[in-house]
């Protein structure tokens, strides 16, 4: 290399270092005038167009760079970062591989894999990426805020909070860091902790994500006056925020303002047109019906190889109930399944460690209970499987005067943690090992919070249908505790699981022959627990709530002892939010038509019908 060229490279670097990246530019491509296939010059202003966000003209470059030198561990790298930029997640992955294969102790590089591994929802993946990262340099911020996030997607919270606070350490103030760390105690359901790292991150300098994510705490606090006042204040800051109007439908279709749901999802969708999750908000509000320009840009979506797994199932859960809704229902069942087998494949279900669980769970029972704690509060469980009435249940209790209808709360998920923290010990084997003072103390501490959250009201409704794994820990902390068991036609029951986007990790959700499976488990539980507790658990059956409401109203309050009250029959009336898929359902009348729904949808539920029937032949020959 001449030392004019040498001269120059050495200019542009310096350039390129102080972002006078148009002057770096024609440096370089004077350079690679005279000497077409000078390596440094190539690199160089691949990575000018990477900074000025040219990406598509960085990769011809860098490539032909390689053709000179494939042992550059850095121009990998850089072209690594272009695929990114590009989307070419799979591409950018071979890349940083190809680098770290030529240099290991490259922690950037490291952090990069490990961002292109989560955007291709590989988390676990990710994670060791980020980990090897921070082997390497402990005091990365960026990377530890990357770690904590794919920890959370993962379900690693308490390690997720670690890194995030040493980010926030390492880099007080930083609005960013602070809005992850909300989001992490969002996910640790710690709502009042959550609103206030958002509170300090909008603060800093009004971060907009951060103000979306309030909206999201102060609605699970209850307040969701303030919550909608918050997303409002953030399209008012940008008003072209597909997100918070995507927030916003979500919010309105709660509170039951479904007119104004669709016209915020369809304003999110005009300022960012493949936005999935405002398509399946859309698809599934009652009162609305994809239109068919709507339905072409989906399948244009889905077609696109460049669109990620995770936006193709909402994309796909938005054509399912398209298709449901104009009853072609071949074809919705036929995209319910592609959306659950992309799920599935992240989370498959182990049918035994279910059943180890609830022998596990049956093999561990309390003889003595806590004290009652704050006898003036009474706790109703309402639980069972999700999609077996659970939120009709709730809604009638809560236009009774006297009950306060809570929602789906993690308190108990939150009270077991503590256990299993206390003891040292996981659950169930935790429960054995707690004192009586302990458990007493659980139980003051659940409904001190129920008190503190919602205010003062004499009976408060938990409704979250997985509590039925945990009735056993809950009698062991509120002795006093009642439950409310929801039933409905199995497959009936089972299929309406299957049509919604249910959290990932709640494998059995995923597919029919698991769901059949989970079902018959959770009706062995059951049994067990109602045997177990038969004086405070009362079991209500969907279908006959649907044939006489009133009837099977006056049941359950009497079971609660509480007086029947009329307002329990327009139960549909009753103004509340709900933050579940039956958010509509709950605010009409009783009606008929998911009563043996799963008729209309033909042999494709073969899997299902023969898992239910195989589990419980088997239940019976035991």
């Amino acid at each position: 290399m001449n030392q004019r060229v040498a001269n120059q490279l050495q200019q542009g670097f310096q350039l390129l270092q102080n972002e006078r990246l148009l002057d770096a530019q024609l440096i370089f491509e004077d350079i690679l005038k005279h000497e077409p296939l000078n390596q440094h010059a190539l690199n160089l202003l691949g990575v000018v167009f990477i900074q000025m966000q040219q990406a598509e003209k960085a990769i011809p470059l860098l490539e032909r760079a390689l053709t000179v030198n494939d042992k550059d561990a850095q121009t990998f790298s850089n072209l690594g970062l272009a695929y990114k930029d590009q989307h070419q997640f799979q591409d950018a992955e071979k890349a940083f591989n190809s680098s770290l294969s030529l240099n290991t102790q490259q922690p950037q590089t490291l952090n990069n894999l490990g961002n292109v591994l989560a955007a291709q929802d590989q988390h676990k993946q990710a994670v060791l990426a980020f980990d090897a990262a921070l082997k390497i340099d402990a005091n990365y911020p960026e990377c530890l805020s990357n770690f904590a996030q794919s920890l959370k997607e993962l379900g690693n919270l308490a390690i997720a909070l670690k890194a995030i606070d040493h980010a926030n350490h390492l880099v007080p103030n930083n609005s960013y860091f602070l809005n992850v760390k909300g989001e992490i105690q969002l996910a640790k359901i710690d709502y009042h902790n959550a609103r206030q790292s958002f509170e300090k991150a909008i603060a800093l300098d009004n971060y907009m994500p951060a103000r979306i994510n309030l909206s999201t705490a102060l609605k699970q606090l209850g307040n969701y006056v303030k919550a909608k006042d918050c997303l409002q204040s953030a399209i008012e800051h940008e008003p072209n925020n597909s997100e918070a109007y995507n927030h916003l439908g979500v919010l309105q279709e709660q509170l039951g303002e479904f007119d104004s749901a669709a016209n915020s999802f369809r304003i999110a969708l005009t300022h960012t047109p493949n936005h999935a999750s405002s398509f399946y908000q859309l698809a599934k509000l009652k009162n609305q019906i994809l239109r068919i320009e709507e339905v072409d840009k989906i399948t244009e979506l889905l077609s696109d190889s460049s669109t990620p797994s995770v936006f193709k199932v909402s994309l796909f859960f938005a054509l399912g109930v398209y298709y449901d809704k104009t009853k072609e229902y071949a074809l919705a069942i036929k995209n319910y399944a592609y959306a659950q087998q992309i799920k599935a494949q992240k989370f498959p279900y182990n049918a035994k460690l279910t059943e180890q669980y609830r022998a596990t769970v049956e093999g561990i029972t309390l003889t003595t209970s806590a004290d009652v704690s704050l006898a003036q509060i009474h706790s109703i469980f309402i639980i069972g499987m999700p999609r077996s009435g659970t939120s009709l249940a709730e809604q009638i209790l809560a236009s009774h005067s006297q009950v306060f209808g809570a929602g789906e709360l993690g308190y108990i998920n939150d009270l077991v943690k503590k256990a299993e923290q206390i003891t040292n010990a996981s659950y169930p084997y935790c429960l054995a090992k707690l004192s009586h003072s302990q458990r007493t103390e659980f139980g003051r501490q659940y409904k001190q919070r129920m008190l503190d959250t919602f205010g003062n009201h004499s009976f408060f409704t938990d409704k979250n249908p997985l509590n039925f794994n945990f009735v056993g820990f809950i009698k062991a902390i509120l002795p006093d505790a009642k439950f409310v068991y929801c039933k409905r036609n199995p497959t009936d029951n089972c299929l309406s699981i299957f049509k919604l986007p249910f959290d990932d990790s709640q494998g059995y959700a995923h597919d029919l022959h698991a769901l059949g499976h989970y079902y018959r488990e959770h009706e062995r539980l059951m049994a067990f627990w109602t045997s177990m507790y038969s004086k405070d658990i009362t079991t209500v059956v969907y279908e006959e709530v649907v044939n006489d409401q009133p009837r099977i109203t006056a049941q359950l309050l009497a079971f609660l002892s509480l007086d029947y009250e009329k307002s329990t029959e327009r139960f549909y009336q009753t103004q509340r939010l709900v933050m579940t898929p039956s958010a509509e359902q709950v605010r009409q009348p009783i009606y008929r038509t998911s009563v043996d729904s799963w008729q209309k949808y033909g042999d494709v539920l073969q899997p299902l019908l023969q898992s239910l029937e195989q589990h419980r032949v088997n239940k019976y020959r035991e």
